[in-house]
């Protein structure tokens, strides 16, 4: 599918779908953020690969839009904080390099014999896998330690006075295995942010951990990271679904991988949005200065 086309369909998802409030709603104001006394929290996405910065930033607006949704009905510890929502761009060199750079994230190293497992596993489309092992490995395969760093960097200036924020990263995908790395090299330093002051939610990850002991969410209808699981067993197992979803046959949906799916079917969406309310209820407990 184009970007174009895709695009077009994902905008018409956040703003016309069944599941939106009705036309004319509208999603209610954070209260707490007319207080300038009230703790603040910044919600970061990040999103996987092959994904642009536009499509990155409707997955973004429909995070926001979905917790804000359900912002009323959550802990009354929540509902006093403001939360402000950032994107850290994962950014995309296309579906080869992407998958490479996954790749080696979650082994170490870059290794065709993991291409070779995922194309006998069945996920060897739009040519991908053939072209992976047919291409020699170079220095543009390596994991991307400049993003790592400047996502790092970014929650340190959260945390750190004078902002002094409790930071909730939600990554997508690929994004875990960053949100993993930034976390490390966020506790590597010698001033190191309080313990508990910054969250993981995963979606749909390729990880074998979350760091933080964070919460993720992995559906069991979700074929890239079932394929993935079948090469490395110690991927994380799927805790969730997507019901019975006609989005789970859209090629838009990337066969039950795609984050506004993940926000869209049920029981999927719920899940995220009460493993949200939990980590920042946990947030709220640690002063980050």
């Amino acid at each position: 599918m184009s970007t174009n086309r895709y695009l077009v369909l994902s905008l018409s998802v956040l703003l016309g779908a069944a599941w939106l409030p009705e036309a004319g709603a509208q999603v209610p104001a954070q209260s707490a953020c007319q207080n300038a006394a009230a703790p603040r929290t910044a919600i970061y996405f990040i999103n996987g690969v092959t994904t642009t910065r536009d499509e990155a930033r409707l997955n973004g607006g429909k995070l926001e839009l979905e917790f804000l949704s359900k912002l009323p009905t959550m802990a009354p510890a929540v509902q006093v904080m403001c939360h402000l929502f950032f994107l850290n761009l994962n950014p995309t060199s296309g579906a080869v390099k992407d998958f490479l750079e996954a790749g080696q994230q979650r082994l170490g190293l870059t290794s065709t014999t993991f291409w070779q497992g995922l194309e006998g596993a069945g996920l060897a489309t739009s040519g991908v896998i053939a072209q992976v092992l047919q291409r020699s490995v170079n220095n543009a395969d390596q994991i991307d330690r400049e993003t790592i760093q400047r996502h790092a960097s970014a929650y340190r200036e959260q945390i750190a006075s004078p902002s002094c924020r409790r930071v909730l990263i939600v990554p997508h995908s690929q994004g875990n295995l960053y949100s993993n790395a930034s976390y490390d090299e966020v506790y590597r330093q010698v001033q190191k942010p309080p313990v508990g002051a910054l969250k993981i939610v995963g979606v749909a990850t390729p990880a074998d951990a979350v760091q933080g002991s964070g919460l993720y969410r992995t559906s069991s209808t979700d074929i890239l990271i079932s394929g993935i699981r079948l090469v490395l067993p110690g991927t994380l197992p799927a805790n969730t679904n997507w019901g019975i979803s006609p989005l789970l046959v859209s090629p838009a949906y990337s066969g039950g991988h795609s984050f506004i799916g993940y926000l869209t079917a049920e029981p999927s969406r719920t899940q995220i949005l009460t493993d949200m309310e939990s980590s920042l209820i946990a947030l709220a407990s640690v002063n980050p200065c």
